[in-house]
């Protein structure tokens, strides 16, 4: 059964009179990946340096493998756990190898040398790391994100049973980014990772626990999904964002939320015909702006239905692989009948969701958006024999406005009013 392998329990930290922890009780599971989140200034990286021992708490304790922390002696602590900081600079003409090598200090007596266990244990560091062909290059010549990894395998060399990781990306371009956290998920469950992280995105797909932090406190703790919510990152870091699920790995994934402009002071009762996901950003930029906004008819399963549930948009909907029903279109056809405007994405079209641009056919006089020209009704989004190409052109030759973009299509609503008027 697995055990607790690092715990706090009330801790707080003081630097002066400022209190920069304020009774953080968290419990680690052994062999987890514990991912630290919160905005600046929160106290992340000064957590991690309690959990390092590197500042003592003012209240509250620390305990590593169910023991005190101040009670292991600093080689003892550092045989158990291994930390990589923020601060990646290092100032002495080391070589990458030498640098590695100090990982393995804990493990050496004051006038010993390394034996065939320390070798093959930071040779291991290195390549897990990718630093091997960087052996004998000074430290202090290479990259910012070379010198990232590098520090890492340090860490690694010391064969530590918790490893404490300050925003171990932050200086790595997208595939080292990747390729450092899959080895570092990889170390489990044999060593217990905690790791502070700005990339939400990240967190969320590799790490067991998030942690969620808010000026000097716990915010919230517990599975991704349960932590990253629209409500937690709009709470902590004052910025809205869209939290969804992510279709492959079932993880949450953020999406920043634009500014889509003024909002309007007349709104307008707007319908929007989407499907497959092209409807997302169009009924949040026409939601934000104040427009009555209404969606459908989609599949219950369709990620643009789910997304018009999330922004509290009135949709038509229909059980997953089935063609529209009468009574759905019949719905849909009396939301046309007051609608002002009605926009249709580039959606793919088939058998299933044909009768929502047919039933557009049936209302002359509705002005109709049509979005992103040269995508809607083309032959790779055409799964209709060719019928629906057919239909978006017979809107276009009715009068149908293409719109280039959502701004645009926000733009040309914002000023339907005056020009009716």
């Amino acid at each position: 059964m697995t055990g607790i392998m690092v715990r706090t329990e009330d801790l707080g930290v003081s630097y002066g009179d400022t209190r920069v922890l304020e009774a953080i009780s968290i419990a680690v599971n052994e062999g987890s990946f514990i991912g630290i989140l919160g905005p600046n200034g929160c106290g992340k990286t000064t957590l991690l340096r309690a959990l390092s021992r590197i500042i003592d708490p003012a209240v509250g304790t620390v305990t590593i493998d169910g023991m005190d922390i101040a009670g292991y002696s600093f080689r003892e602590l550092a045989t158990i756990l291994g930390a990589v900081p923020q601060e990646t600079a290092v100032t002495f003409d080391f070589t990458v190898e030498e640098i590695v090598q100090m990982g393995r200090h804990p493990y050496l007596g004051r006038l010993s040398s390394m034996d065939e266990e320390d070798y093959a244990a930071y040779r291991h560091a290195m390549d897990l790391t990718n630093t091997a062909y960087l052996a004998d290059r000074l430290i202090t010549e290479i990259s910012g994100g070379e010198r990232q990894r590098v520090l890492i395998a340090r860490a690694l060399a010391q064969t530590p049973r918790v490893l404490l990781l300050d925003e171990p990306t932050s200086h790595l371009d997208i595939n080292h980014q990747i390729e450092i956290l899959s080895i570092i998920r990889g170390l489990t469950p044999g060593v217990t990772v905690i790791s502070v992280f700005h990339d939400i995105n990240l967190a969320a797909y590799f790490c067991d626990t998030i942690v969620l932090m808010e000026r000097a406190r716990i915010a919230a703790v517990g599975a991704p999904a349960a932590v990253i919510t629209d409500l937690n990152i709009r709470t902590v870091f004052g910025v809205d964002m869209i939290v969804r699920t992510h279709p492959l790995t079932g993880r949450p994934y953020t999406v920043p939320r634009y500014d889509p402009g003024p909002v309007v002071e007349q709104p307008l009762q707007v319908h929007v015909v989407c499907g497959g996901g092209t409807g997302a950003e169009t009924l949040y930029a026409l939601r934000s702006a104040g427009h009555e906004v209404t969606a459908g008819v989609l599949s219950a399963n369709d990620s643009d239905c789910t997304t018009a549930d999330g922004l509290g948009i009135r949709v038509i909907r229909e059980l997953p692989f089935a063609p529209i029903s009468p009574a759905s279109l019949k719905e849909y056809s009396a939301l046309l009948d007051v609608s002002d405007a009605v926009v249709v994405t580039g959606m793919p079209v088939g058998p299933g969701n044909i009768d929502n641009l047919r039933e557009l056919g049936n209302h002359a006089g509705l002005l109709i958006f049509l979005l992103s020209p040269g995508e809607a009704g083309t032959a790779d989004q055409d799964y209709t024999g060719g019928e629906a190409t057919s239909l978006f052109e017979g809107l276009l030759n009715r009068g149908a406005v293409q719109a280039g973009s959502v701004p645009e299509l926000v733009n040309r609503l914002a000023t339907l009013r005056a020009d009716r008027a």
